[in-house]
């Protein structure tokens, strides 16, 4: 079914750049990092209720809401859904100290328009895609053509790549993933879906999976002053010194990982990923100790045909060789997917681009498409999905977006809306 154009013009006029850079300062001005999402959906809700767009609220934890929006269909045609997270990759407050240093002062924070572009805390990981299709549902609404099919809008909850372990146990550190997965179980299935996640406006289908692992080793907790090595070796007495073996066997065999398991999707290669990410040992407070036990965090990045007991298998083996003792769990899993029956999605991507920009849509580079992000949950649950979003650009945990590629976006979404649903069942 080609697309409708005299249609497409008439929504596309609806699409406010003003409006749009103005909305993306609003979210980014709404404090949302990940467990603390209300403010968000609040705004969120109250936005599409003041559109036009029936909301709805799905309660995924006490306090934390996806905020869903819906145009209706007059139920005779495909439903397109479009998916992007409220979280924020940072807090904004002190507690980001554990992950970069902070230079930025509140202003820097603040959402705001900049010349062309838009300012603020979180306004490309995701906040500047969430407004694009917030737009891009109101202009279909005001164009005020009928579509066959329905158009939802979620905004989720907890995509961020934050994992519960150990003493982090709280809702702020349950994210990739959370919000989607209530969606899809409570009801919100659509016949196809766009996750907005940036991607530089580029398209792909498939995407990585997850598995995070918590290495132990034990060394002898004990007063260290007054020993001899050759009497209390400190490979064998303290418990870092023991993962330094250990960090080096997973060096290695993490880079022969990365290279065996290179993944070939239909978009190009994804390429996996195995990063040391934390460790904890010992006492800082008494550092005269030898110490007793040392943790280590390693996040692996894996393609489609890899599954989680694989990666344990082959971790094993490579520390089995050491000769040292230690304990191994994994505290995260989540598989990656090669989305199916897409060709629909993709061939209006095609078609809208080419309308809007004159070219085809370009497939996500290589090192932007070998991540995880809520796509996943789709295909996993078989609803074809593929990713189209806006991205700008980070500095610390100031971000920025062009307003040109945000309305670029709306445009897309808004097409793409108008393309699938308007589509007999």
């Amino acid at each position: 079914m080609a697309l409708d154009k005299d249609a497409a013009k008439k929504v596309l006029a609806q699409i406010d750049r003003n409006e749009l850079a103005q909305l993306g300062c609003d979210l980014a001005n709404i404090p949302s990092p990940t467990g603390l999402e209300k403010g968000m959906a609040d705004f969120i809700l109250d936005w599409f209720a003041a559109n036009g767009l029936k909301g709805v609220r799905q309660e995924v934890e006490v306090g934390r809401p996806n905020a869903v929006g819906i145009l209706k269909g007059d139920g005779t045609g495909l439903s397109l859904g479009f998916n992007g997270h409220t979280d924020t990759s940072f807090t904004g407050t002190s507690a980001d100290a554990r992950m970069t240093t902070l230079t930025e002062s509140a202003e820097d924070l603040r959402g705001r328009i900049v010349g062309d572009k838009v300012h603020g805390l979180g306004i490309s990981n995701m906040k500047g895609g969430v407004a694009a299709f917030m737009i891009a549902g109101k202009a279909l609404k005001k164009s005020g053509i009928q579509l066959k099919g329905d158009v939802v809008l979620a905004a989720v909850v907890g995509e961020i790549s934050r994992s519960p372990v150990g003493q982090f146990q709280s809702q702020e550190y349950r994210g990739e993933g959370a919000g989607t997965r209530h969606l899809l179980t409570h009801g919100m299935h659509t016949d196809y879906a766009v996750v907005a996640d940036g991607s530089d406006l580029n398209i792909v289908w498939t995407q990585m999976g997850v598995v995070q692992v918590k290495i132990t080793c034990f060394g002898k907790a004990q007063a260290a002053w007054g020993s001899k090595r050759s009497v209390k070796p400190m490979e064998e007495f303290n418990a870092i010194i023991k993962m330094t073996k250990i960090i080096a066997a997973i060096e290695k065999w993490g880079a022969a990982f990365e290279e065996k398991y290179i993944y070939e999707s239909p978009t190009g290669p994804l390429w996996p990923k195995v990063n040391i990410g934390a460790i904890e040992g010992g006492a800082p407070y008494r550092p005269n100790y030898f110490p007793g036990v040392c943790t280590l965090y390693v996040d692996v990045r894996m393609p489609p045909q890899v599954r989680p007991v694989q990666i344990k298998h082959e971790m094993e083996q490579a520390l089995n060789a050491l000769g040292v003792q230690y304990d191994l769990e994994l505290y995260k899993s989540l598989l990656g997917y090669e989305g199916k029956k897409v060709d629909p999605l993709v061939d209006s991507a095609n078609e809208v681009h080419q309308f809007l920009f004159g070219d085809k849509i370009k497939t996500e580079s290589v090192e932007r498409a070998s991540i995880w992000t809520d796509t996943n949950i789709y295909n996993e649950l078989g609803i074809p999905a593929v990713k189209i979003g806006p991205r700008g650009r980070r500095s610390g945990r100031m971000e920025e977006i062009d307003i040109d590629i945000m309305v670029r976006a709306a445009q897309i979404y808004a097409l793409m809306a108008l393309d699938i649903c308007s589509r007999s069942r």
